[in-house]
């Protein structure tokens, strides 16, 4: 199967025609991964998008750390590093290859130019990324559950331990939140009344 087929038969390029997909195929190349070998790095800038040929791949929050987490797993025809492409920022996550691996790689800038020319593709990244939205969000509401025993006195939420902590801790130790604490408008008056 050469490059234009593949490209057909992955779901952001198949609305495309024939003589589209030649075109973005000879701006792809050809990559090949061995099994554990990192394709992306967490924390890089880098936009390119790959769409795998062959193999698998895992996508890893906190690669090589205590909070490690395989938070998919991506075979034949799926495509991943879009979410850099779409927004200039780093690298939210690592890819490794879960087996050897075979993709085509596209610049960030050559496949801008085609999001232009073609919106057809900007529809289909964003039902990916509203498809991980909701993913997360079950993911979310699994891991920090509907219902918080919740101290109706300090508001100190009854952790998985059974030891009691601050909505902030428990919040820091089961998401990858962070806080900026802020003054609320109601608070801002009852703290500094304005004569």
């Amino acid at each position: 199967m050469n490059e234009t087929e593949i490209l057909s038969r992955v779901s952001l390029f198949s609305h495309l025609k024939s003589r589209d997909l030649k075109r973005i195929a000879k701006l792809s190349r050809h990559c090949t991964y061995t099994r554990g070998e990192k394709i992306i790095s967490e924390g890089e800038q880098d936009g390119s998008l790959f769409v795998i040929i062959s193999g698998e791949v895992e996508v890893i929050k906190n690669l090589g750390q205590k909070s490690e987490k395989c938070l998919r797993r991506l075979g034949p025809l799926c495509y991943f590093g879009e979410m850099a492409l779409i927004d200039d920022l780093i690298r939210s996550a690592s890819v490794v290859a879960g087996k050897d691996t075979s993709a085509l790689c596209i610049d960030q800038w050559d496949l801008r130019q085609e999001i232009v020319k073609y919106p057809v593709l900007a529809i289909e990244l964003l039902q990916m990324l509203n498809r991980r939205i909701r993913a997360l969000e079950k993911s979310f509401v699994n891991t920090v559950g509907t219902f918080l025993p919740l101290c109706a006195n300090c508001k100190k939420i009854k952790d998985q331990n059974g030891s009691w902590v601050t909505i902030e801790e428990y919040i820091v130790d089961n998401t990858d939140s962070e806080f900026n604490h802020e003054v609320c408008p109601e608070c801002t008056d009852k703290l500094c009344p304005v004569p």
